[in-house]
């Protein structure tokens, strides 16, 4: 890697504002943003406003070959880094405890700062039901859902906990893996303290994916596509749905999670298949296996380690395999979180020209301050580089920042 003096000043800026928060904040007890369970009904948003500055080309949001969230503009002098205040996300989240203990929940999300998805998504909209309790029982919910792969998806709204930018594999789940369907959940508490999982699910609607990872590529975003999201490709002024039902046929899914009592290693196997019928047309046929453990070996300190890999084919346009990688290591203290991830992404083309290919990886550094009930700070820089000949041989860097405020009510 060769970093600029610039580079490594923003390398910086995270850890000097974290030793000065240190110095300056009391000691508090970390808040967990809940709404009490036993209301009938409630509802509750996100509010986040950033200022970003991207790398030089147009950003994958505006049809551009950008890898990150936000890119730059084209000039007559060429292209150029844009510093820009933005609206990054609202979201809106509602529960309500129906007849019989059933669960109705639903997410809406609204990126006012993107060109692709202008409109409120809808996330996810499902009813549930559970038997038991949390020692051992089980549970059923159907409706608008996405498989529970992601590892770092488990702040509210389903942001990032670590960083401001979830890793590109996780990117990818939370883009393509939407399904509308039923899920049904396991789970006992073990003799040795150890609590298993086991989950299976099937749904209709992705009977494209795996058509962005091939030829749009690998991307690290923190916006979630939506049952009603229509995914830019770039260059070429076409769009990808996310529910798009064409041979009839379930994609299919399973997970199986282990932790023990205090939850300082849990481990996650999934499987996700979309079953396709590549005779019907514009079918893509995708099967894939993740991997993933979190270890808290000592006090403030988290380990996160995901993997996954798998074949995508689509009888008219290509067959492509697939990987991804990304450790990340976390520092939480009181309200402040440091993190540091790499990530490493590939695809590679298995029937011949045109050739979808990327060889790609990057280093995320992002520093959290949570302070009250309701507010967030966080800092974030993204080193990215990507090697995808298909669409260009320039291959510009996506190196750039982000600052975010965060508001939850």
């Amino acid at each position: 890697m060769r970093y600029t003096m610039e580079i490594r000043f923003l390398f910086l800026l995270p850890s000097l504002g974290m030793l000065l928060l240190f110095a300056a904040t009391p000691p508090q007890v970390r808040c967990q943003y809940e709404v009490e369970q036993e209301r009938p009904f409630w509802a509750r948003g996100l509010f986040d406003v950033r200022v970003a500055r991207g790398g030089r080309t147009h950003a994958w949001t505006s049809r551009g070959l950008g890898k990150t969230r936000y890119g730059g503009r084209t000039t007559p002098q060429g292209s150029e880094r844009v510093t820009r205040l933005s609206v990054a996300q609202l979201a809106l989240e509602a529960r309500a405890t129906l007849p019989w203990d059933i669960i109705a929940h639903a997410q809406l999300n609204w990126y006012p700062d993107s060109y692709a998805d202008d409109r409120p998504l809808l996330i996810e909209a499902y009813f549930r039901k559970e038997w038991g309790g949390w020692e051992k029982g089980w549970g059923v919910q159907t409706g608008v859902i996405n498989p529970p792969f992601s590892l770092e998806h488990r702040e509210p709204a389903r942001t990032p906990q670590y960083t401001l930018t979830p890793s590109a594999l996780n990117t990818w789940i939370w883009e393509e893996g939407r399904v509308v369907g039923i899920e049904g959940q396991w789970w006992q508490t073990l003799d040795n303290g150890m609590s298993l999982s086991i989950l299976a699910g099937a749904g209709f609607g992705p009977d494209q994916m795996g058509h962005l990872l091939a030829v749009r590529g690998w991307i690290l975003s923190d916006m979630l596509a939506g049952i009603n999201s229509d995914a830019p490709l770039p260059e070429l002024g076409q769009q990808v749905p996310v529910f798009d039902e064409r041979d009839h046929r379930p994609s299919i899914y399973s997970l199986v999670s282990l932790k023990d009592s205090r939850e300082r290693v849990e481990f996650s196997l999934g499987y996700f298949d979309t079953l396709g019928n590549q005779n019907t047309q514009g079918v893509w046929e995708t099967r894939l296996g993740t991997t993933g453990i979190i270890l808290r070996p000592f006090a403030h300190v988290e380990f996160l380690s995901q993997y996954m890999e798998g074949v995508t084919q689509s009888k008219a346009t290509c067959d492509i395999s697939f990987s991804a990688w990304y450790g990340l290591l976390s520092f939480p203290y009181r309200g402040h979180r440091l993190s540091i991830r790499y990530d490493f992404f590939r695809t590679n083309d298995l029937d011949g020209a045109p050739f979808y290919r990327e060889h790609g990886d990057g280093v995320t550094l992002a520093y959290l301050f949570e302070f009250g009930l309701h507010h967030r700070v966080g800092f974030e820089y993204i080193w990215l580089h990507s090697r995808y000949p298909l669409f260009s041989d320039a291959d510009p860097s996506d190196s750039g920042w982000q600052l975010s405020y965060r508001f939850r009510y």
